[in-house]
């Protein structure tokens, strides 16, 4: 009885297995295979790129290149014993590892014995280590081997975050970056494979899943091979959103155009409309920021229809959107978050309501002198002798007309900042603390220059809000990687275990940090050590 063969995705299937299909990578492509066709090939090589752009398709291609004995112009055959061993998995002197799991010092130290002995059926003995970014101690023991390997070995390193790799190691590899696939290349291998596959699609349809997949083409091929197997029907765009979850075009432009309204009411019937249709809140987030950039720019060309709602309202739309926290586990989740979201303009009109009527002058205060509350005081007129009243005065002399004196102008009054005694509760205990908490955590040299530049926001339950100036937001990602310093050092001085979230927001409509005797002094001692310590935020290694 024979058994149908099981399913191999279809990103396995279509991977690259020769330079000319790479896709979208064509300056890299062109100097690899230079380097090939010249025999100068580096012993370490870097790829860096987003997932899903080729990497570590374009490292097998590199070790087939390197033990083909069949090369033709640079490329390989694909079709000797060596090609297909690389090809099939089953070359015993080409090593595939995974540092996300492979990165302890043991681990590496491994490898040194399989590096120093000679290849046992190719030429070269290749090296292929995906996530190098996961490494840290580990290149302790590679770091000499690496310098200066045997002339029968090749690295090949693929990661996506280049930052997190030593410079020492980076110093000893040749660098090469991939970038993101552009929807239309994304596209045309897809038309390929459905042509291959014998399966009918609409463009829109196609073009959906290129723009979903965000560069990647392994997303795409996962986002395809899932549809084609949900059934043997045309492929249309609205079967795609309903595969995948997705809001129609109409329920994110309405959605939009609630938000820069100010309709609360209409968000928050589509936000009930979407779950009970079992819509995914984080994909539909990420299609209203696709919308608004997309009416932004159409206003930036001249393409925007008439009648639209104004660019103003717009950025102030995305300001919104860009604060929300797609990865926020509390209480109500994304969808009080954009609930939130829609009720924030109703909220800056009530909220500005006191400030206007502060500003009015009240009836005793606009009444002109003598009046008071209503009662008008009768003035006294001046009495005149009887004498000059008979008798005309002699006429005075004439005097030049004195020039006026300028009236200063009137001085508006301060206007009233709010007081860490009119903040929430947590808040409060939170300001209470910072300078000290400030003083702590600037003991570790990688945090004391962000720690100084950020101001508390809110306190949620246990969650902390520690916001940065707008124009230093990448201080922000920088703080986002010593999470866990920062969290122990708040939990310390509160007493309780917190966590702590990042946003970069305008601190300057934040109400003050209090200036007791204490805080101030361990705040300005800070600030006097550290000074303006904010414009090299180096890695500490």
């Amino acid at each position: 009885m024979s058994q149908t063969p099981p399913h191999r995705a279809l990103y396995r299937r279509w991977r690259a297995q020769t330079f000319g299909e790479i896709v979208g990578q064509e300056a890299t492509v062109t100097a690899l295979r230079n380097a090939v066709r010249a025999g100068r090939v580096a012993h370490a090589l870097l790829f860096v790129g987003p997932r899903g752009t080729g990497k570590t398709s374009m490292a097998r291609i590199v070790a087939k290149a390197l033990n083909c004995p069949n090369l033709s112009d640079g490329e390989p055959c694909d079709i000797c014993p060596a090609c297909v061993a690389i090809r099939e998995g089953t070359a015993l002197d080409v090593a595939e590892m995974d540092a996300a799991s492979n990165n302890r010092v043991d681990d590496m130290r491994e490898l040194l014995p399989r590096i120093s002995t000679a290849p046992s059926d190719l030429t070269r003995k290749v090296f292929i280590i995906d996530e190098v970014q996961r490494i840290k101690e580990g290149w302790d023991v590679l770091l000499k081997t690496l310098e200066e390997p045997p002339d029968h070995v090749a690295f090949i390193f693929c990661t996506t975050d280049a930052s997190q790799i030593r410079p020492a190691v980076l110093s000893r590899v040749q660098r090469f970056d991939f970038r993101k696939l552009a929807v239309g290349a994304i596209a045309g291998k897809l038309r390929r494979i459905l042509a291959e596959a014998e399966r009918e699609a609409d463009d829109d349809a196609i073009d959906l899943i290129a723009r979903l997949a965000a560069g990647g083409m392994r997303d795409a091929e996962s986002m395809l091979d899932q549809l084609l197997g949900g059934g043997p029907e045309r492929l249309t765009a609205e079967r795609v959103r309903e595969l995948l979850g997705l809001a129609d075009g109409e329920s994110v432009s309405r959605f939009v155009e609630a938000l820069a309204t100010g309709d609360a009411r209409t968000g928050m019937t589509l936000l009930d409309e979407l779950e009970d249709r079992g819509r995914d809140l984080r994909s539909f987030l990420d299609q209203l920021l696709d919308a608004l950039r997309a009416s932004l720019m159409a206003r930036l060309s001249g393409r925007a229809a008439t009648g639209s709602v104004d660019t103003a309202r717009l950025v102030a739309v995305g300001r919104r959107l860009a604060g929300i926290d797609p990865a926020r586990m509390g209480p109500g989740g994304l969808r009080f978050q954009l609930e939130l979201a829609l009720l924030e303009p109703a909220a800056d009109v009530v909220s500005s309501a006191p400030a206007v009527a502060a500003t009015q002058p009240t009836q005793a205060e606009a009444a002109p002198v003598g009046v008071a509350r209503g009662r008008r005081t009768p003035v006294a007129p001046a009495e005149v002798p009887e004498a000059a009243a008979e008798e005309p005065a002699p006429a005075p002399p004439k005097v030049p007309e004195a020039v006026p004196e300028a009236v200063p102008a009137a001085v508006p009054e301060p206007v009233a900042v709010p007081t860490t005694s009119s903040l929430a509760p947590g808040l409060a205990e939170l300001h209470g603390h910072w300078a000290a908490i400030v003083a702590d955590l600037s003991q570790h040299p990688a945090v004391k220059p962000l720690i100084v530049a950020c101001r508390p926001i809110a306190v949620e339950e246990r969650v902390i809000t520690l916001g940065f100036p707008e124009h230093q937001s990448f201080l922000k990602e920088a703080l986002e990687r010593r999470r866990a310093a920062v969290e122990a050092g708040i939990s310390t001085r509160l007493g309780r275990p917190v966590s702590v979230r990042f946003v970069a927001t305008n601190v300057d409509l934040l109400p003050p940090m209090p200036e007791d005797e204490e805080s101030a002094r361990l705040l300005a001692e800070a600030r006097r050590i550290f000074a303006d310590d904010l414009v090299d935020v180096g890695e500490v290694s």
